[in-house]
């Protein structure tokens, strides 16, 4: 008995199968980092995409990046969720953009959009529109919690293409 005419038929079920299962994952897409002077560890954002668009419920997702202890990733604490990299999103337009604002910064808008499956976050730097990169935030350890002194903001500038930058002194 010859199953030959069913291989083909098998074969087609399981790369449609694959394939829909493939397209229904999230996707994370790296959005800007936070680094400090303290340590290497570095915390990530990144936007959260199902089925090519920005995730209702959690359009943004942020976690360590342990660098100083082997590079094991982490998900932020209490605390820190609460006092320093924790953060709101707001949708603008469902599933194409998000207003973003840091716990330790309410006043600075950040956006995140998905531009035809582009997916990245801008910010005001140095009074232009820019595609932010990363934070650097000098800080110096305190008793129980770490105080930031200053806030170091790095992008790209989305009308020029040149590079922004932006140093932020801590409210005292």
């Amino acid at each position: 008995m010859n199953h030959t005419p069913l291989k083909p038929v098998c074969l087609s079920l399981l790369l449609l199968a694959s394939t829909t299962l493939a397209q229904s994952r999230d996707q994370y897409v790296p959005l800007f980092t936070i680094e400090r002077s303290i340590n290497a560890n570095v915390v990530h954002y990144e936007a959260k995409v199902k089925d090519g668009r920005l995730d209702l419920r959690e359009p943004v997702v942020a976690y360590w990046v342990m660098v100083a202890e082997g590079g094991r990733r982490q998900a932020l604490n209490f605390l820190e969720r609460t006092r320093a990299y924790g953060f709101t999103t707001l949708a603008e337009q469902i599933g194409e953009s998000y207003k973003m604002f840091l716990v330790s910064d309410r006043m600075r808008e950040i956006r995140v959009v998905d531009q035809n499956g582009a997916v990245h976050a801008e910010a005001m730097i140095a009074g232009a529109q820019a595609y932010l990169q990363r934070i650097f935030i000098t800080a110096r350890k305190a008793l129980l919690f770490d105080t930031a002194d200053s806030a170091e903001l790095y992008g790209i500038d989305i009308a020029t293409g040149k590079p922004r930058y932006e140093k932020v002194q801590a409210p005292r």
